[in-house]
């Protein structure tokens, strides 16, 4: 079966505009959402450094649609694939290292990439996510209500876990609450499955490219003890927390999180 087609989005300027050859930062979301509300903010902490990407998953955002089963390998195997077309078209010059930073379902990408993809990338960040993400049952539930009563049914479960009790933004979080009600339905719950098929524990070890974790001290799905234990396995481990955040880390704490980005994927 082929990978399944995942749009690029540019958040910054890109290779072609870009004569001090800037290194590559390639961003994912988090299910439900869109990479250009979740991230452009962040990205533009960063343009000294990088040129940021963003990649949307299929049926989100910019992504097309995908009713067939789906797997966190294919999609690292999509994004790697993308940056060798990137590369391939001058929008990733030569010289520029490349990293990528996933969040929640797309940290488990950025796990598959480091384990499976590691000559493509000079270094990966995990951001709120773990190995493995709640339970094949949970998971398989929840695909089956959003077959049933669609991505509107999950926005208001999902919204409450996104955010930390202080976060204020409405404006924010409702560009992405519309992002997730936008979001493909039969997309988002084989997205659900892929979660539940997922879990990367065994392979922690394998993992020798510089990795970085960072969590939210206030997420209740992707704990500090996950960013932390991933850390402490891989070869070679940094880890951080943002304690005044929870699950949506760009949204609720750019610049902080853009610092941490800038600092450890060295």
């Amino acid at each position: 079966m082929a990978n399944p087609h995942i749009a690029v989005i540019r958040l910054t300027e890109s290779g072609s505009f870009d004569p001090e050859v800037r290194d590559t930062l390639i961003v994912g979301p988090g299910m439900g959402t869109s990479v250009n509300g979740l991230f452009t903010e962040m990205a533009q902490y960063l343009t000294h450094r990088f040129q940021v990407i963003g990649i949307d998953l299929p049926g989100h955002g910019q992504s097309p649609a995908r009713h067939e089963a789906i797997s966190i390998a294919e999609l690292a195997d999509a994004v790697s694939e993308l940056v060798r077309n990137l590369r391939h078209t001058g929008t990733i010059r030569g010289e520029s290292k490349v990293y990528f930073a996933g969040l929640s379902i797309s940290g488990q990408i950025a796990l598959e990439l480091a384990i499976e993809h590691a000559d493509v990338f000079d270094g990966i960040a995990v951001m709120a996510s773990a190995p493995k993400i709640g339970t094949a049952e949970d998971w398989a539930e929840r695909a089956q209500v959003t077959r049933t009563s669609g991505t509107q049914s999950m926005v208001e479960s999902s919204a409450s876990l996104w955010v930390s009790d202080t976060f204020q933004d409405d404006t924010k979080l409702e560009v992405q609450k519309q992002a997730l009600k936008s979001a493909d339905d039969q997309s988002y719950a084989a997205l659900c499955e892929a979660l539940g098929n997922y879990d990367a524990g065994a392979r922690l070890h394998e993992i020798s490219l510089p990795l970085f974790t960072v969590a939210g001290g206030q997420d209740q799905m992707c704990t500090v003890a996950d960013a932390e234990h991933i850390a402490s396995t891989v070869h070679e481990g940094t880890t951080a927390v943002i304690e005044n955040a929870a699950h949506l880390l760009p949204l609720e704490q750019p610049q902080q999180l853009a610092a941490l980005l800038d600092k450890n994927l060295a």
